[in-house]
């Protein structure tokens, strides 16, 4: 693909984001561009354009300029010196970096939940695990990453940990990176889906053992399977 035909594409992508309503806040604004990136309208490594972007989502360049701004704050953007902004990418690296600092805080949030004797959390996190099952059956790839994200939030913030839930949005937005990967070189719901079903087993179990080791396989497995599909050479034989 040319550079032009890159670019073009990239322009189809922006055009084709469902404008936003009148009126509208900046969150709306962030969850638009969020689900932009799940759906590839927006792809990693794209550029920015302001007034595109706007139009687009039918939204004030002020109000665009403060979603943007906390995008980049979390890390689904990036700010380039003389360049602007694009998508974020993520690599390899990143991914295991990723995996390592979410199976410690995961895996204590998980125990938390377990040791709650209200089982309010658990309640919770079954709540997110049968939105997800039914986002998964209806066949919607884009609800599918939604309600497996918010299974993981909910996972999260039922823990009752103020620190994790300051943390949670910029490790929600390396998660949201993976997904996009995902979403191009895996796509397995079902698969995903009976990971998170046998994640809620083990935690309502109360096994300390056990959770930590769930979490642990959980969380690398995924993110060394996304790496090796990464890093399997492109046999369609086209060139850039």
């Amino acid at each position: 693909m040319s550079k032009d035909q890159r670019t073009s594409a990239a322009e189809d992508g922006i055009r084709a984001l469902r404008p936003v309503s009148s009126g509208t806040r900046r969150d709306e604004v962030v969850e638009a561009i969020r689900r932009g990136m799940l759906t590839g309208e927006l792809t990693p490594g794209q550029r920015i354009k302001e007034v595109e972007l706007a139009t687009a989502l039918n939204v004030s360049r002020p109000t665009l300029r403060e979603a943007l701004h906390e995008l980049t704050h979390e890390g689904t953007l990036v700010q380039e010196p003389y360049k602007g902004i694009r998508v974020a990418q993520t690599s390899p690296e990143a991914l295991r970096d990723l995996a390592e600092v979410r199976v410690s805080l995961e895996a204590a949030a998980a125990q938390r939940l377990a040791e709650d004797t209200t089982g309010s959390g658990v309640a919770a996190l079954r709540r997110a695990l049968e939105d997800h099952e039914a986002a998964v059956k209806r066949g919607d790839p884009v609800e599918s990453d939604l309600t497996h994200l918010e299974f993981h939030r909910t996972l999260w913030l039922a823990a009752g940990n103020t620190m994790l839930d300051k943390i949670w949005p910029l490790v929600a937005a390396q998660i949201r990176m993976a997904m996009t990967v995902d979403q191009v070189t895996r796509d397995d719901p079902q698969r995903d889906l009976e990971l998170h079903e046998r994640l809620v087993d083990v935690i309502e179990s109360g096994d300390t053992d056990e959770i930590w080791s769930e979490v642990d396989f959980h969380i690398r497995s995924s993110a060394e399977e996304l790496i090796r599909i990464m890093q399997e050479p492109d046999d369609s034989g086209g060139n850039e």
